[in-house]
């Protein structure tokens, strides 16, 4: 009995290897039905339960490693194949089975326009097909991998005006419900291709002000044959409605007209908006003409008048910048203005306001300003002031000696100077005096008796409009010296006088002593007496005897050695005339009419026979009055 127990275990051992020899066939365990869809859980077992090291196979390739002899996942379409395993512990080795997998839905299909014109819509569908009427689906659409939309129905179109950016590689997923089946449709490339090209703007290049502006809108492509529509801007405010008309023109350009500019196409079917880059557009100013510059009333300005200098310019447009400049480069003033010409005023003119000027104007197109000629502004100072001095401050003058006489002013500008002697005028055609080449001095190298007389000069400038200033000066009255005229005579008789001086001497004093009072005398003119009517020359009298002028006179036809001569005496001391007593020939000084005129005769013949016989009583020598008719002082006189 024992021997069969023993066998009866070895026959078990042995049918339990021989099983584990030859294998068995997995069991699907889940799901129960026949049918395994896709998104269903499938459950495989590999020979008996339990903890065991399990390698799993599909299609003879290793899947998968289990430490049950359970293999659990969710299928797909791809899951379906050929499966076995391989347990250890105890080692066990399964026959291959066949799983197949029920499609839950179709794969995804992606319906679209492949070529559109930005503008257009963009309609974007995805369609996946199912059986069950159960299953519900996300849809979700993908752009070059990014999403775009994600939604929840059973049919979605993804709709949208496309543009340029639109274009790419799109897909959509569908995804069932609760299913965890997500399927995704084929790729699929759109492209959106432009209506038209973008616009380029131009311009009719520089231009000035007044001229014509013209911006131009090109659209180089439009493959749509759209129809589009213009609107031009500039810094950013529209300045038409949109229009069929590529260009904006602006007849008369202004420097407002300068700016940004930039034009926007539509497409008139569409929403389609293009704009085109910025352009700057500037209006140069027109530049400035050379000025001009004037002084009213006029060059020649009266000093204490008002000067007005004005600045012009023909062209150029404003604004401009005015300089006015005296010479040296000195500005005296500037100004912007929008006019064409301004004016600076010098009010109260001066002397020192004299001189060159010149303006400067320049605006944005002139630079550096251009400048005016230069102008002079001359100041008038009408004459004041005469007055004429004599250089050597004498009144008398010896024969040959020089007289210069100065015309002086207080003030006044270029004056011109008349000379009067006696009240008639002098001219520069002698050849005994001469003016300088200012006319205000008047020069006689050689001065003689006829050059005596009263002098008077007048100043005289002119304004404008011919008007005429003028000054006066004093008289000045010259004459010849009587000594000159003595020392003449002396120096005619010098080397005689020199040799018999000394008896000449003796015998005037003799003579002195013997005459008397024999000499005759001719009437005098003085005071209130007759006059007698005489040259110009010979109205000035000197202050002493010694300087008494004298004019000479004719020679008495019977008396060839006479020499009449008229000599002024000033009436300071008493004379003998005639038989008149002391009393009536004293005869005080003081007013013009206090000079006296005398006739006398000078005898030089009988002088000097004189000087020969006569003796000299009290050793003093002859009587040295050469002039017959003058008296002698007596001896109790003396």
């Amino acid at each position: 009995m024992k021997s069969i127990g023993l066998f009866q275990i070895f026959l078990h051992l042995l049918f339990q290897r021989t099983r584990q020899a030859h294998g068995i066939e997995p069991q699907i365990i889940c799901p129960r039905n026949s049918v395994i869809q896709e998104g269903d859980t499938l459950k495989l077992q590999c020979g008996y339960s339990g903890k065991r090291h399990c390698y799993w196979y599909k299609n003879n390739r290793y899947v998968k490693y289990t430490d049950t002899s359970i293999y659990e996942m969710v299928v797909d379409r791809q899951s379906g194949g050929i499966y076995r395993c391989h347990c250890y512990s105890p080692n066990q080795r399964c026959d291959s089975m066949k799983v197949v997998i029920t499609e839950l839905f179709s794969k995804p299909e992606l319906k679209s326009e492949t070529e559109i014109f930005e503008g257009e819509y963009l309609s974007v569908e995805c369609i996946a097909k199912t059986d069950d009427s159960g299953i519900h689906f996300q849809y979700s659409f993908w752009k070059n991998n990014e999403t775009l939309a994600v939604n929840q129905v059973q049919h979605f179109v993804l709709k949208k005006p496309a543009s340029l950016n639109d274009s790419g590689l799109y897909h959509c997923e569908a995804n069932a419900l609760h299913r965890g089946v997500g399927k995704k449709s084929e790729v699929m490339h759109i492209s959106v291709e432009e209506a038209f090209s973008k616009p380029t703007l131009s311009d009719n290049g520089q231009v000035f002000v007044g001229q014509q502006l013209k911006v131009t809108c090109e659209v180089k492509r439009n493959p749509s044959r759209s129809s589009l529509r213009y609107v031009f801007f500039r810094k950013g405010q529209a300045l038409n409605s949109p229009s069929i008309g590529k260009s904006y023109i602006v007849a008369h350009a202004q420097l407002e007209d300068s700016g940004t500019y930039l034009c926007e196409v539509m497409k008139t079917e569409s929403s389609v908006t293009k704009r085109s880059d910025g352009i700057s557009v500037k209006i140069h100013p027109n530049p400035v003409s050379t000025p001009q510059l004037t002084i009213n009333p006029g060059n020649g300005i009266i000093e204490g008048e008002t000067a007005w200098l004005s600045c012009s310019v023909p062209s150029g447009t404003p604004p401009i910048k005015y300089h006015f400049h005296k010479e040296p480069s000195v500005e005296i003033y500037q100004h912007i203005s929008n006019l064409t010409s301004i004016t600076y005023e010098i009010g109260n003119v001066i002397i020192y306001d004299e001189g060159s000027y010149y303006c400067m104007a320049g605006n944005q197109a002139t630079d550096p300003p251009l400048q005016s000629d230069h102008i002079v502004l001359s100041v008038i100072v009408p004459v004041v002031g005469a007055s004429l001095v004599s250089k050597d401050n004498l009144t008398v003058i010896a024969a040959g000696d020089c007289l210069v006489l100065q015309c002086q002013l207080k003030k006044g500008t270029a004056p011109r100077f008349l000379w009067y002697r006696d009240n008639l005028p002098l001219t520069n055609n002698s050849e005994s005096y001469h003016f300088n080449d200012e006319g205000n001095e008047f020069v006689v190298h050689s001065f003689e008796a006829h050059h005596g007389g009263r002098y008077q000069c007048v100043a005289i400038n002119r304004g404008i409009d011919e008007m005429m200033f003028n000054t006066t000066s004093n008289y000045f009255e010259v004459a010849l010296s009587v000594r000159s005229y003595s020392t003449e005579v002396a120096a005619s008789v010098f080397p005689l006088l020199l040799i018999t001086g000394v008896i000449a001497v003796i015998g005037f004093k003799l003579r002195q002593k013997k005459q008397g009072n024999s000499s005759k005398v001719l009437q005098p003119q003085c005071g209130a007496t007759e006059t007698r009517s005489q040259p110009a020359s010979q109205e000035l009298s000197p202050a002493n005897f010694e300087f008494a002028v004298i004019g000479s006179f004719p020679n008495i036809e019977f008396a060839p050695n006479l020499v009449y001569s008229v000599v002024t005496t000033q009436k300071s001391k008493t004379a003998d005339i005639g038989g008149v007593s002391s009393e009536d020939r004293r005869i005080s000084t003081g007013e013009p009419n206090d000079y006296c005129i005398i006739y006398a005769t000078l005898n030089h013949k009988k002088v000097t026979e004189r000087l020969d016989t006569t003796e000299m009583e009290d050793g003093s020598g002859a009587d040295t009055n050469v002039y017959e008719n003058l008296p002698r002082r007596e001896e109790n006189e003396k």
